[in-house]
């Protein structure tokens, strides 16, 4: 929780990432690490780039994962005076919290803290943290894919831990027409909140597809959480600009509720949920390494 505190306080709109990148950065050298800004700054006129932050695994054959969270805050995030209450982080009522998604970014910072102080084992890890997500999923957009070698990739943003969300019957939403306005993702993440749930059973999922969701939803029950699948037509996050370079990415629930608004707030039980969740899929990669490595794991992972 305390993370999450210090960085909804820190300044960082759309295109003005700064403050809250170099917060980032200090973030990742205290854990021994560090974070490499692209230069995706001038071309999309921001004044910070995407962060990459690569982990070397200390389990051979361990899929490789990437935890993606965006920095910036829609504007009415700024100024942020959090209160907690009763086991809810509020605001004083005059800006939004910011937990879109400062949620997501203290979720897998405390994650990977947790991984390196306790010398737990995991597979080759990748954190990216981007840039004017919402203003279209611009800094995602523009990332350079070679830069990314993950085998999994989550987008940390929006929902519910236990939550995965679908379009129709298939796993990764990724529509043909995307309204990547400010205005669109605004819309899909509320969309999100009331999206209907469906029975799993009625998913109809190619191989790729299947073995992202066993993977995780493995990652879930692991931890005790029961899946839940909801219907959408899009999720709003980077994980369609990832999949749309060909980075195998869907969407991860950071616990986010009525983001946007002077009305939003942040339960601090699903703050611990989805830090246990990241924790829980780095664990499981780990512990896949006997059974097959990157090309197999997730295909063994089923339970």
């Amino acid at each position: 929780m305390d993370t999450f505190l210090r960085l909804v306080q820190v300044p960082g709109p759309s295109w003005e990432e700064r403050p809250i990148a170099d917060v980032i950065k200090q973030e990742v050298a205290s854990l021994g690490f560090q974070a490499h800004e692209d230069d995706v700054a001038e071309e999309i006129g921001g004044n910070s780039g995407n962060l990459i932050v690569n982990i070397p695994g200390n389990t051979p054959g361990a899929p490789s994962l990437l935890f993606a969270a965006h920095m910036d805050t829609v504007p009415l995030a700024v100024g942020v005076r959090p209160v907690v209450r009763d086991g809810v982080i509020v605001t004083d009522g005059t800006t939004a919290l910011g937990g879109d998604n400062r949620a997501g970014v203290s979720e897998i910072l405390e994650a990977v803290r947790e991984v390196k102080e306790h010398n737990l084992p995991h597979g080759d890890l990748q954190l990216l943290f981007t840039v004017a997500e919402e203003g279209g999923l611009v800094g995602a957009r523009a990332l350079d894919p070679g830069l990314i070698h993950s085998d999994f990739a989550y987008a940390v943003d929006v929902f519910k831990a236990n939550q995965i969300y679908t379009q129709g019957q298939h796993l990764l939403i990724d529509p043909p027409e995307l309204d990547l306005t400010p205005e669109g993702v605004a819309r899909a993440k509320q969309a999100a909140e009331h999206a209907p749930v469906i029975p799993p059973e009625h998913l109809r999922l190619d191989q790729n597809e299947k073995r992202i969701l066993d993977f995780t939803t493995g990652a879930m029950q692991d931890i005790g959480l029961v899946p839940e699948f909801r219907r959408i037509e899009w999720a709003g996050t980077d994980a369609i600009a990832l999949r749309r370079k060909g980075i195998n990415a869907i969407s991860l629930g950071a616990g986010e509720n009525r983001p946007h608004s002077t009305e939003e707030r942040m339960e601090i039980q699903d703050l611990v949920n989805s830090t246990r969740l990241v924790r829980s899929l780095i664990a499981r990669a780990a512990a896949s390494a006997a059974v097959g490595g990157p090309a197999g794991a997730a295909l063994a992972l089923v339970d």
